[in-house]
């Protein structure tokens, strides 16, 4: 199984540009846009202010990667509107696959680095982690 965790980028700017109910009306057009394009049997579940976590069972890290890459893209060519107005977004993401002897805060916390990595890098990025 692996696991993404997802930021959106500047998301502040999008709730002090348009205001806080644009920002809700944008999380939750972001939850359907991921929610659409994954299987049924995934999962995908806000965590955080602008953070959503997906678990992909019996998929491999490879697999994922790929998966969270398209998703990135389809997020970034979204066209979200507020009124007249379009809300431009992006996403980082962090993918990692469960290990032996894993526990959820495990995986969780290596997903969570490579979230960092991918913010650090320049945002709009899907990272795995490193070692």
């Amino acid at each position: 199984m692996s696991l993404l965790i997802w930021d959106i980028d500047h998301f502040k700017r999008i709730n002090d540009t348009f205001g806080h109910q644009a920002g809700d009306k944008v999380l939750k057009a972001i939850a359907d846009l991921l929610r659409t394009n994954l299987r049924r049997t995934d999962i995908i579940a806000r965590y955080g202010g602008e953070e959503m976590v997906a678990l992909l069972p019996e998929t491999p890290i490879d697999t994922a990667s790929e998966v969270a890459e398209q998703l990135r893209g389809t997020l970034e060519d979204a066209q979200f509107r507020y009124g007249k107005e379009l809300v431009r977004v992006t996403a980082s993401c962090g993918v990692t696959e469960f290990e032996k002897g894993d526990t959820p805060e495990s995986a969780l916390k290596r997903a969570d680095e490579a979230l960092y990595e991918a913010k650090s890098g320049g945002r709009n990025r899907v990272v795995r982690p490193t070692s």
